[in-house]
């Protein structure tokens, strides 16, 4: 990664582990949380004199809009989010039926979207796979990969690379969430 993503990622943990109250109560109910965490992301780039124009929804050069835009170094960078909930059961959560599939095609959409728009910039995915119960990233991660794999298939993404920016933090002892800041080229 670059400075900008590590610093991206960084941020998304300790604004997940930070406000536990928030992430807990997204994971018991299985419910999406992307427009309050897009504005703790923004508030966090906005407050480092590393990173300017921070932007909300602001304009690709083309057409349509992107989630966040910042400048680093003189480089734009603009950034797509997802959070995408789960149907894997644990004590704690409420048992909803979530559409992963359908949460996992958003971010192959949000990563397609970022390579046709973002260039000459720079792009970024950032999203956040919950809940994630402690025994599937534990003992059956290919619960967790055969959904990461359809992302890097459907964006021709090697494989593996999801998992190896996967950023696990535990909510509870029974799940957690699972983060990813992946730059788009």
């Amino acid at each position: 990664m670059n400075d900008a993503l590590d610093f991206v990622h960084l941020s998304l943990g300790n604004i997940i582990l930070q406000r536990r109250d928030v992430t807990l109560l997204a994971c018991k109910q299985r419910a999406k949380f992307e427009g309050w965490l897009k504005f703790e992301l923004a508030a966090v780039l906005a407050s480092d004199n590393q990173y300017s124009q921070v932007t909300l929804e602001d304009n690709y050069q083309t057409r349509g809009r992107a989630d966040i835009s910042f400048k680093h170094q003189n480089i734009k960078w603009y950034v797509e989010m997802k959070t995408a909930n789960t149907n894997w059961r644990a004590d704690g959560l409420e048992n909803i039926t979530r559409p992963i599939a359908r949460n996992a095609d958003g971010i192959i959409d949000d990563i397609e979207v970022l390579k046709v728009k973002c260039p000459p910039d720079k792009g970024t995915a950032v999203f956040v796979i919950f809940p994630v119960p402690v025994r599937i990233w534990d003992d059956e991660p290919e619960k967790l990969t055969y959904h990461l794999h359809r992302i890097e298939e459907g964006t021709g993404m090697t494989k593996g690379t999801l998992l190896s920016n996967a950023d696990f933090m535990e909510i509870t002892d029974n799940f957690g969430m699972c983060s990813f800041v992946v730059e788009v080229v």
